[in-house]
């Protein structure tokens, strides 16, 4: 199960780069672009600090910059990939449970919140396709069958 996540993780960061590429190269009118792609993000480290039993340390919708979405989205791939190498099989299996940003409290199996994050990512990188398109960009194929292809 260990690699298949990392598998999944590291077609997250693919797919993110491409889009992250795309708009630091040609520069977005809607400002809801840059929003979701933060949120996206961000998402990243707000689970994994779920999943370590930390603190939420960043925001779940913030502005940043295209440089500090990347520098941001490169330290939280890694972080999730090391916290990924010292997880045993049976780790997956083992029940976290966290405060959402309502301050709701729930108990999930790591590999539904790990599931649930790849997803997230997926859709919301749709949503900004849509949004890139809709300004003239040309989006790369972000399907995870393309990067399995590489």
């Amino acid at each position: 199960m260990k690699t298949y996540f990392k598998q999944l993780f590291e077609y997250d960061a693919w797919a993110n780069t491409l889009l992250l590429y795309r708009f630091e190269k040609q520069f977005p009118v809607n400002p809801r672009i840059y929003q979701l792609y933060s949120h996206l993000i961000s998402a990243h480290r707000i689970w994994l600090n779920r999943c370590l039993g930390l603190p939420q340390s960043t925001a779940l919708w913030m502005d940043r910059l295209p440089a500090e979405m990347r520098i941001d989205q490169e330290a939280y791939h890694l972080d999730w990939l090391a916290f990924l190498d010292q997880l045993n099989e049976g780790d997956f299996d083992k029940t976290v449970t966290y405060t959402n940003s309502k301050g709701d409290t729930f108990t999930n199996v790591l590999s539904s919140i790990m599931a649930h994050l790849i997803n997230h990512g997926t859709y919301h990188r749709g949503n900004l396709t849509i949004l890139m398109k809709e300004e003239g960009f040309v989006v790369d194929n972000l399907d995870l069958i393309t990067y399995l292809r590489k």
